[in-house]
């Protein structure tokens, strides 16, 4: 018998063996067969024997199997599906792919890979390797070009490349990227991020508005000579704002008792502000802003602005920014000027390191890297920062245009024969470069300045060419230069600042028609030294040259010291000379000042001396820690040749109002030989305020921008509320006026605020007692406190048989639908569902609970809910006794009396 196969899958290719029984060979036959083999191996060549076992060098796997089974192999098409894609090992999505046999032959969408791949890769490897797909989006694995720092071809076998490979096991994608491709990691040394992270931020009420009161009577001594009254005309200063919907205004009145008309109208002007472009509208009476050479001439009319105070958080100057990559997972340290500023712990990469926060002038940074193996490598360069320059791409701007107006005794005058344009704008063109322009021109002049700011090796300098035309016509140029170093060693921080200014003859500013520039070129220079840590040197110097003959040079040179003494008391020395370019006299002099603050820091006294004014000034300063319901207090005595002066006041801060009492005394001598005339006057001030938000109204001091208002639940309504609690003290607090305001909001800032409610009945829940608020420009907020949960509730909770469920959760659900949402609360089931647990013994009490209907339900444990009936006129703790579980129908509660409840199957 032919023997064609020895197991299942070994083919034989001849020999006849002989079967010692069905299908299997004698033992004896077997191990001779397999010697003569061993013996007819050993004679045949090593190079033949290859020769004749393996296919032929150009015989493919195909064509070996069309030979052995005499037809063609058929193709196996690959399988569509979507592979994981681990990056580094993470998993980070899906990609659609179709899978052949060969991993190699895998096509996968590049598209798809890509935007996975977007926060792991830098952008221009990513194109370069979408670029690589075909019609249908996909591309073999083995066709890719993966390689190039630049995401090109490799140039070597060293280059580094993007490795992307198919798992068959695990049917995963797997890629891996060399630090020097991977995405670019910003890394920012200060947190600009959103302030109010963390916190329930509330919004601004729809229509709000305040109104301040500041009133100002003076009572004299002795009665003025012609009335012959002691009280003088009582002042009242009135002024405002609101805002409608982001519309918003500001106002500003008087009455004034002396003047026929009583009450006189101040600025007003309307208000529209768009802060995701830091761009303000203004309409009315404009508060708008200059630079340069520019004058602020009081206009009305309208105006648009470039305004960052919209934007905060935003840093507009240039804060500095290095690249660099690591190579492995490290720790980073920042340190700014010697100080320990931030610590990062980062995987490989290349990082951008950005936004320093240094101080003006020139900063030392130093980055320390520290691998896993603790080598370390530090990047030390400096850090350049001035608040004038700009970053670039950042612009700034104002364009205003209007009618001038001056302040009579009783009313705005207004000149409208004189139309006036102003305006400025400024650009960062790079970080190291601005340029700005400017323009201010009526019928009669104009005003045009332009401005170059750039920063050297050397500091900041600034050049500002101007020129007057029209009616009067000139030329000017302004020079500044600044230098500021900032180290960790005292003796290293020094400043150095210098400006020149010339104005020509006929030069003149906006508003100036006849010019007397007397001074054609104005210098100056100040440098300031720490000489140890705890005193500092300036030396400043000032050289006017003018143009007058009637006049001479002037100048001036100072040289000052700054002593502290621990951390009380500080010394101010400073010795002068400067000569007059009128009187051409020269005269030496010497400024004295002396201040101790007491060890609580709320006292002070002081000493100052001047030689030049011949004047010595004692005071003495009480100022209480806390903010509201706080005292102030201070005393002043003054001597100048031929001048006594005397003062004391006393004033008191409550939230609700400002109030202060002054007494000044003098004596003077009418002339050198004639009598002392004396002055004695009392002047009593007060100041309060009144706000207004959605319907809400409450009394407050003065509010300066925007306000927040408390708005209590009726169950608290009687409760003292505190907003902010410092040092024992509330900021604002609730009383026989109304609910707490807080008055001193800056807009478009976050302000998180802390509720307290001292005398809350136990188990009361006050909701949100952290909130913050983010107003907008003269807005004001309602912030709620409180809710209609007044009751918690006590109790035991039994099995079946009578013993305690311990250690068990459970939810109470509200079943009458009459809950309320609690105040601040984002989640939908707050106030519908109230979480609690059971101790060991079974005893639970469940806090913040609204009178109503609910049931018990245990979580995990089968069995019927237990109903609960809180009743209206409940609070405080509620008691329920006992209370025990019943089982469900077929069911059986099992529980253990040592592990939290668990369920078993009835029979």
């Amino acid at each position: 018998m032919r023997l064609s196969r020895l197991n299942t899958g070994n083919r034989l290719t001849g020999g006849a063996f002989p079967l010692d029984r069905p299908g299997r060979l004698r033992r004896g036959a077997l191990v001779c067969a397999l010697l003569a083999a061993l013996a007819g191996s050993a004679l045949v060549l090593p190079g033949a024997a290859r020769a004749q076992t393996a296919p032929p060098a150009n015989q493919n796997t195909e064509a070996l199997f069309e030979k052995t089974f005499g037809k063609k192999k058929k193709a196996e098409k690959p399988t569509t599906l979507d592979l994981p894609v681990k990056v580094e090992g993470r998993e980070v999505g899906q990609v659609p792919a179709k899978v052949a046999p060969d991993p190699a032959e895998t096509q996968v969408d590049l598209n798809r890979l890509a935007l996975l791949l977007r926060d792991f890769v830098q952008a221009k490897v990513l194109s370069d390797l979408v670029a690589q797909a075909g019609p249908d989006g996909y591309a073999k694995l083995s066709a890719l070009s993966l390689g190039g720092p630049a995401g090109g071809p490799r140039s070597g076998p060293s280059a580094a490349a993007i490795s992307i490979t198919v798992d068959p096991k695990e049917l995963t994608l797997s890629v891996k990227v060399p630090p020097q491709l991977r995405a670019v990691r910003n890394l920012t040394v200060v947190n600009r991020a959103n302030a109010a992270s963390g916190y329930q931020v509330l919004e601004p009420a729809d229509a709000a508005a305040y109104i301040n009161l500041r009133t100002a009577q003076v009572f004299l001594a002795q009665p003025a000579t012609d009335s012959g009254n002691y009280r003088q005309p009582l002042n009242i200063g009135l002024d405002g704002g609101g805002n409608i919907d982001g519309w918003s205004f500001e106002w500003e009145g008087q009455y004034q008792e002396q003047y026929s008309h009583h009450f006189m109208r101040g600025t007003t002007r309307l208000i529209r502000d768009f802060p995701e472009d830091a761009v303000r509208l203004q309409a009315g009476d404009l508060d708008y802003s200059i630079t340069g050479i520019q004058t602020n001439r009081p206009l009305t009319g309208l105006s648009i602005a470039r305004n960052y105070t919209l934007q905060p958080y935003r840093a507009i100057q240039p804060t500095g920014s290095r690249d660099f990559i690591l190579d492995s997972p490290s720790t980073v340290e920042v340190l700014v000027n010697g100080r320990p500023t931030r610590v990062f712990r980062e995987d490989a990469g290349p990082v951008n390191l950005s936004d320093f926060p240094g101080t003006s002038g020139t900063n030392d940074v130093q980055v320390r890297i520290t691998d896993a193996y603790g080598q370390t490598r530090t990047i030390d360069f400096p850090f350049f920062f001035d608040s004038e320059l700009l970053a670039e791409g950042v612009s700034e701007f104002n364009y205003t245009v209007g009618i001038p107006y001056t302040t009579g005794t009783d009313r705005l005058i207004y000149d409208r024969s004189r139309p006036t344009f102003s305006a400025y704008h400024r650009q960062g063109i790079t970080d190291d470069l601005t340029l700005g322009a400017s323009l201010q021109a009526d019928k009669s002049q104009q005003v045009i300045g332009t401005e170059v700011l750039f920063v050297t090796g050397l500091g900041t300098i600034g050049i500002n060419p101007g020129a007057s035309l029209g009616a009067s016509r000139g030329a000017s140029v302004d020079l500044t230069y600044r230098d500021y170093t900032n180290d960790e060693q005292f003796y290293q921080q020094r400043t150095l600042t210098a400006q020149g200014s010339w104005r020509s003859g006929g030069y003149a500013s906006l508003g100036t028609l006849d010019p007397r520039n007397t001074v054609s070129y104005d210098l100056s220079a100040r440098y300031g030294q720490p000489l140890d840590e705890d005193l500092t040197a300036t030396l400043s110097g000032r050289y006017q040259l003018v143009r007058d003959d009637n006049q001479i040079d002037g100048y001036s040179v100072d040289l000052g010291f700054r002593r502290r003494f621990g951390r009380h008391a500080t010394l101010e020395l400073t010795f002068s000379r400067a000569r007059n370019t009128v009187t051409r006299e020269a005269d030496n002099s010497a400024y004295l000042a002396f201040r101790y603050t007491f060890g609580d820091g709320v006292q002070s006294a002081g000493f100052t001396m001047d030689t030049l004014s011949r004047q010595r000034e004692l005071d003495w300063r009480y100022q209480d820690p806390w903010p509201t319901n706080s005292w102030n207090l201070g005393v002043d005595a003054t001597n100048t040749t031929g001048t006594y002066q005397a003062s004391g006041s006393v004033g008191y801060t409550m939230d609700r109002f400002e109030a202060s009492v002054r007494h000044d005394y003098s004596q003077r001598l009418s002339t050198l030989d004639g009598p002392l005339q004396n002055d004695e006057r009392t002047t009593l001030n007060f100041a309060t305020g009144l706000v207004f938000a959605d319907g809400h109204v409450g009394v407050t001091r003065p509010v300066t921008n925007s306000f927040a208002l408390v708005v209590p639940h009726p169950r608290i309504a009687d409760e003292e509320i505190g907003v902010d609690p410092v040092t024992g003290h509330y900021l604002s607090s609730s009383d026989w006026l109304g609910p707490p305001v807080v008055p001193n909001i800056s807009a478009y800032l976050v302000r998180p605020l802390l509720l307290d409610v001292p005398d809350a009945p136990m188990g009361y829940d006050i909701g949100n007692d952290r909130p913050a608020i983010v107003p907008g420009n003269h807005t004001g907020t309602l912030v709620p406190i409180g809710t209609d949960a007044t009751v918690s509730l006590d109790g035991v909770l039994l099995d079946p048989e009578g013993r305690p469920v311990p250690l068990a959760a459970g939810i109470l659900h509200r079943t009458d639908g009459k809950g309320v949402k609690a105040a601040n609360a984002k989640d939908p089931k707050a106030g519908q569902e109230v979480q609690f647990f059971t101790n060991r013994k079974g005893r639970f009490r469940v806090e913040g609970v609204r009178p109503g209907e609910w049931q018990m339900q245990l979580t995990g444990v089968p069995h019927k809910p237990i109903p609960v009936t809180v009743p209206a006129e409940a609070e405080g703790m509620f008691p329920l006794g006992t209370l025990k579980l019943e089982a469900l129908p077929g069911q059986t509660i099992n529980l253990s009396p040592t592990k939290p409840a668990s369920t078993s199957s009835g029979p």
